[in-house]
């Protein structure tokens, strides 16, 4: 695959998808060793298998992370875009560089500093359909006090999830990103069902 390709090549890539859609998981930090992510990747992978498309990064990997994005949708895939923590901060900065538009969810998204402050987190005009799970635990355990961490350096919600068109209120630990993904809202879908039929959610027209 040629991961150069430019970001105006895209355009093409929402004409007629001839190809399976594609899922892009962004872990959120430790995802590599605590595989909350990375597992639920793998087993999608198998659960779709021939049907869909999964491909799996940890948050660090910002520039691959465009760059895959960019050929997926080039190639006429329906693509979506999924983080938890600070990979959602991932899959907005992959969406920005997206001319097709794209489906996010964000899974108790926590947005980077250097993000905020650049307004990078701001909706990308890519974004057909967005997400938001959020986790607010009535008991909360290490990985809560990760999360809060990461918003007392100034990061805080992505803007992009603040503005989401799907809220899903649950109160799971941040470490269940399993459990988020599978909670129902208020309109009893789950970012599960949303994901299920997300390429009827996107529009045959080019963006930004």
């Amino acid at each position: 695959m040629n991961l150069m390709r430019s970001k105006r090549s895209t355009a093409s890539a929402i004409a007629t998808p001839s190809k399976p859609p594609a899922e892009l998981y962004i872990g959120g930090a430790g995802d590599e060793s605590s595989r909350l992510v990375l597992s639920y990747a793998e087993a999608r992978r198998q659960q779709v298998r021939g049907k869909r498309d999964v491909h799996y990064l940890p948050h660090w990997k910002i520039t691959v992370a465009q760059r895959l994005a960019m050929e997926l949708a080039a190639e006429g895939r329906p693509l979506a875009l999924i983080g938890h923590s600070w990979g959602a901060d991932t899959v907005v900065r992959a969406a920005k560089m997206l001319v097709a538009q794209a489906f996010l969810i964000g899974a108790d998204p926590v947005a980077k500093p250097l993000t905020r402050l650049t307004a990078r987190d701001d909706r990308p005009a890519s974004a057909a359909q967005v997400v938001h799970v959020d986790a607010v635990p009535s008991a909360y355990d290490r990985s809560d006090l990760v999360k809060a961490a990461g918003f007392f350096t100034g990061g805080g919600v992505p803007r992009a999830f603040q503005m989401a068109d799907t809220r899903i209120d649950t109160a799971l630990n941040h470490w269940n990103f399993r459990g988020m993904m599978e909670a129902r809202g208020a309109d009893g879908q789950s970012a599960e069902d949303w994901l299920a039929g997300f390429p009827d959610l996107l529009l045959s027209r080019t963006v930004g």
